[in-house]
């Protein structure tokens, strides 16, 4: 799951000057006067006066900073090399996902034993989540099939390890997944359960939405999935009787509904179809 404007250059630094008479400095919120009127008031019999080159060198200083606050198309006197502060290094851009944010994803935020409780449909470890398939994929974009896990920990524990950019969940099968090759026959593997699931994707919409296509996204062409998402629920409840339905972000262009009744979970493919 930025642009940056930079911001106008800015003045050139002015070096502390030490003006002959205090008085000749604004107040705070008092309007500033020119550079010249600040040369002028300093000048008092009893102290020292500026010479020459040193007026020279304040009208120079107060001359450009002016210039450059009225006006974006001033030039601006060249700077010593010493003054240049270095323009800061661009951060690399992180993708959502990057192994080291996948990882601390899965170990600060990602809700597993909420989802052991959603699958497992019991407090205590039964096979709707332990002869469960989950497949990965990795960073490398290899997939890993035929996963299964006693508890939310141990899922947890391989997701650190191998930080997936996604995993998906499979069906219940007959037996535990990871035991599949040792079973004498083929056929005692099989799938025995698995929430009925209906996707809804924004690419149906391309024929009569004018904002986006594909799947890109916006607030406006969203409102057809939610208009989806209230029809679908409302038929699966009142004309089918369905009653668990849990509705998710499909992770990209679209929503998914999750029907988690037992009835619906045992239904074969015919029935689904």
């Amino acid at each position: 799951m930025p642009h940056s404007i930079s911001p106008p250059p800015s003045s050139p630094p002015m070096e502390d000057t030490v003006l002959p008479d205090a008085h000749a400095v604004p107040s705070e919120g008092q309007q500033e006067a020119s550079p010249e009127k600040h040369v002028e008031d300093a000048e008092m019999p009893d102290e020292p006066t500026v010479d020459a080159a040193e007026a020279k060198n304040l009208e120079d200083m107060f001359d450009d900073d002016e210039e450059d606050e009225f006006s974006s198309s001033a030039q601006t006197a060249p700077q010593d090399s010493s003054q240049v502060e270095p323009k800061p290094a661009l951060k690399p851009v992180i993708r959502h996902s990057d192994p080291d944010t996948m990882r601390v994803f899965y170990q600060r935020l990602f809700p597993f034993r909420h989802l052991f409780q959603w699958l497992n449909h019991s407090p205590a470890p039964t096979t709707d989540f332990m002869h469960r398939e989950f497949a990965f994929v990795l960073p490398n974009d290899a997939y890993i099939r035929y996963q299964s896990f006693l508890t939310s920990d141990l899922l947890r524990k391989q997701c650190i390890q191998l930080t997936p950019t996604r995993f998906e969940i499979g069906p219940v099968y007959s037996t535990n997944p990871r035991d599949r090759k040792t079973l004498r026959k083929a056929s005692a593997f099989r799938p025995v359960a698995k929430e009925l699931v209906f996707d809804i994707d924004m690419t149906d919409y391309d024929e009569i939405r004018t904002c986006c296509t594909g799947a890109s996204i916006c607030q406006k062409c969203w409102t057809f999935i939610t208009m989806a998402i209230k029809v679908v629920d409302a038929a699966l409840r009142e004309d089918f009787g369905f009653k668990h339905i849990l509705w998710v972000y499909s992770g990209r262009r679209g929503a998914h509904a999750w029907v988690c009744d037992k009835r619906a979970r045992e239904m074969d493919d015919q029935k689904r179809r």
